[in-house]
């Protein structure tokens, strides 16, 4: 298999950054990984918090503890004032991975021509 099929294949499945690691990229790789975990790491601090606050409106009783209330609360995010900055750092995050699966694909192509070029001498 191709470097440039193999890597844009680590970064798509294994997580953004592994294809350009493997391919000695480290910076790049390594630069891709934070993005990916600071991402994911406010993602899921307003993912905890939000769940937080609806399990104390459940234990003061504001919320009945049935599926459709939860359900109610929950669906309330989108509403939220900060569902803009979610959808923004959603979108980064999304962006990261495919600008990496992409940056992955070109340097395993030109590593390839690499090796095509000195297998032809």
């Amino acid at each position: 298999m191709k470097k440039s099929i193999y890597a844009a294949l680590m970064s798509a499945i294994i997580c953004p950054g592994s294809g350009q690691l493997w391919l000695g990229k480290k910076w790049l790789g390594w630069g891709f990984i934070s993005v990916s975990l600071v991402c994911i790491a406010l993602l899921m601090n307003h993912i905890i918090s939000r769940a937080q606050v609806i399990a104390e409106q459940i234990l003061a009783g504001n919320v009945a503890n049935d599926l459709s209330s939860i359900y109610t609360e929950v669906s309330k995010v989108s509403q939220d004032s900060q569902s803009a900055e979610l959808s923004l750092l959603t979108w980064l995050f999304i962006a990261n991975w495919a600008l990496s699966i992409a940056t992955a694909f070109w340097l395993g192509a030109k590593q390839d021509k690499q090796l095509e070029t000195k297998t032809a001498d």
